[in-house]
């Protein structure tokens, strides 16, 4: 059964999970912050099929969230690589994570996120950027920008 495509409802959330709503795609894109870039390293991560990670791989480049690049020329091979559409799913990869560390039954959390510059391990929180309260603090409503 195929899904609906959501590219054409007027919901920035239901736009993006049209782009990125499969489980795969996140997981793909989570290794790729990880530092993978092979298609061997995300069936190795993964234990993905072969054929939903060809398909998964090129939803990702044809969305612009991904961009390959040539690694050997014989066999021809490539590797994959965040553009700035894909860099910007950072916060999100990283929202997944902190959520599922709280409110999974994982018991202790698998990973630590550590900067990589002086190795210190970071606890992320996103905050607001006028007045630096954390959103989950805050009471959030939507306000539509175009009454109807």
């Amino acid at each position: 059964m195929r899904r609906r495509r959501l590219a054409d409802v007027n919901c920035s959330v239901a736009r993006a999970l049209d782009v990125v709503g499969d489980p795969w795609t996140l997981l793909i894109v989570r290794d790729l912050f990880w530092g993978r870039h092979r298609f061997n390293e995300f069936q190795d991560s993964l234990g993905i099929p072969r054929n939903t990670l060809t398909a998964r791989l090129a939803a990702l480049v044809d969305a612009g969230v991904l961009e390959t690049r040539p690694y050997q020329e014989s066999p021809p091979r490539h590797e994959y690589h965040l553009t700035d559409k894909g860099r910007a799913l950072g916060p999100v990869v990283i929202s997944l994570l902190t959520w599922g560390d709280e409110w999974s039954d994982i018991g202790e959390p698998p990973v630590e996120l550590v900067d990589r510059s002086d190795e210190h391990v970071i606890d992320p929180v996103m905050v607001d950027r006028v007045t630096d309260r954390p959103v989950a603090e805050l009471q959030l409503r939507p306000r539509h920008r175009h009454p109807a």
